[in-house]
């Protein structure tokens, strides 16, 4: 079975690697966006997938935009593919490309659809408390993520797992995930389930303001937050005019909890020890770890010895 692959960034790459060990499949070329600066020092980054490509002697497309590089289009074409096979790959394909190859396209996907569909899936799943997601094989149409499925594995996500964490986890369970839909296909044995698109919901690009603490919020939601927007927004506070980042927090028990006291303000310090107790609007967050403003993430008890943090301090 002759592929193209078409990903971007870490989660395609257990994709790719994947694909590399089965015999019965070459991957004639990879195709991903464009090499782009980053950070202070405006050093160019390559995408992850390229990386891999090219370590592995695959050919190599990069294009800004592929529904409008004709050239592209025609060199795809010329390679006589089977399948086009996208997993994160950051950009729509058009009608001309969808109907390229024999099989389509395929779309490996970070949720149980039709349950978020859209750019972060898997911080969204995480932001609304869901115990579960998982990898959708879909078929890759006009709309978004709105193709029928072909398969699913599910994956649970525990109280505490970040957005991290899981998109580790998914991404190698898309991996197995995608072989098997290969599998399916090339036996002649793939059924695509249309979506019932009345249990759609979306998940789109994440915003910088999101990560704004309203510690008005109930200990779930604002635990939610810190760990379903890493690594970015990230969740963040304010304490004496500076941005604190927070990255590891618990929820406090409702059988140990220290303050019972309404007419304390919601993102008060109500204890310190190796951590901060943070009251809320429902109950009091434990904080872990987090980032002065232009520092490196450090454990809560270093943070309070350096900022000489008092109980009754409050973020804001």
């Amino acid at each position: 079975m002759k592929i193209i692959f078409l990903g971007t960034p870490d989660f395609a790459v257990p994709s790719l690697l994947e694909l590399l060990k089965v015999s019965w499949i070459k991957v004639l070329a990879v195709c991903t966006q464009t090499d782009k600066e980053a950070g202070r020092g405006k050093h160019v980054k390559t995408p992850p997938v390229k990386d891999i490509a090219l370590k592995n002697n695959i050919l190599v497309f990069q294009t800004e935009k592929i529904s409008k590089d004709p050239e592209l289009i025609q060199k795809i074409k010329n390679l006589n593919p089977d399948i086009l096979i996208t997993c994160a790959f950051g950009q729509i394909l058009n009608e001309e490309i969808l109907t390229l190859t024999p099989h389509g396209a395929i779309n490996v996907h970070a949720s149980l659809l039709p349950k978020y569909r859209g750019a972060a899936p898997i911080n969204w799943a995480i932001l609304n408390g869901e115990k579960e997601t998982g990898i959708s094989i879909m078929k890759t149409e006009l709309g978004l993520d709105s193709g029928p499925v072909l398969l699913q594995d599910k994956c649970e996500i525990l109280e505490n797992e970040t957005s991290v964490e899981i998109f580790n986890k998914l991404s190698k369970i898309g991996a197995s995930s995608l072989i098997k839909a290969l599998e399916l296909i090339k036996n002649g044995q793939a059924k695509f389930i249309p979506q019932d698109n009345s249990k759609a919901t979306k998940a789109p690009s994440l915003k910088k303001e999101m990560g704004l603490i309203n510690w008005n919020k109930s200990v779930l939601e604002i635990h939610n937050q810190i760990r379903g927007l890493q690594p970015w927004p990230s969740a963040y506070t304010h304490y004496q005019g500076k941005t604190i980042k927070v990255w590891d927090s618990r929820g406090v028990p409702w059988n140990a909890l220290q303050t019972v006291d309404e007419n304390i303000a919601p993102g008060t310090i109500v204890d310190i020890s190796d951590h901060i107790t943070v009251h809320t609007g429902n109950g009091d967050l434990n904080i872990y770890k987090l980032q002065p403003e232009n520092k490196k993430i450090i454990n809560a008890k270093d943070w309070i010895n350096g900022a000489r943090v008092k109980i009754g301090d409050k973020f804001e």
